[in-house]
């Protein structure tokens, strides 16, 4: 697997990713109105002028994840974490999360990292306080939809 960054062409594919890996996510917790579902291509395009997005291609050239990231004044704010269903469990996700650290920490312009998940998403929990997030604060979308944020510093 490689992680490369994401170009202009690849990104009706990064989207048509994105919505294969939330489904799971949008099932759990009862919203298929959840932003990655609905985003569109321009306001993907708009993620990608204003930060990095990455992307995970296998052997064979095929996309299989991404993330993305943009700086704020009050740290790096990393974001659809993404990983085809069939790609899940293998490493992708944590190779693309190391990914996107290293590249703030090559950046140098902050310390302080942070994403925000469903309560209810255990698995990705787990994942991110592996890598040493922990939240510290909760809230809720319009929806209803509960979310805790995290943050590693």
């Amino acid at each position: 697997m490689n992680i490369l960054p994401v170009r202009q062409q690849d990104l009706s594919g990064i989207l048509a990713l994105q919505k294969a890996a939330f489904t799971a996510e949008a099932q759990l917790v009862n919203d298929w109105n959840i932003p990655p579902m609905t985003q569109t291509l321009d306001e993907l395009a708009e993620d990608l002028r204003k930060g990095i997005i990455l992307k995970a291609v296998n052997d064979g050239g095929a996309l299989v994840g991404t993330v993305r990231g943009h700086l704020a004044s009050d740290g790096f704010y990393i974001g659809r974490l993404a990983v085809l269903p069939q790609w899940q469990g293998r490493g992708c996700g944590s190779a693309l999360l190391e990914a996107i650290i290293a590249h703030v920490k090559k950046q140098g312009q902050t310390n302080r990292l942070v994403l925000f998940t469903s309560t209810r998403s255990e698995r990705n929990l787990r994942l991110y306080g592996r890598f040493g997030f922990r939240p510290f604060k909760k809230s809720t979308t319009a929806t209803g939809v509960p979310l805790v944020w995290l943050e590693r510093v």
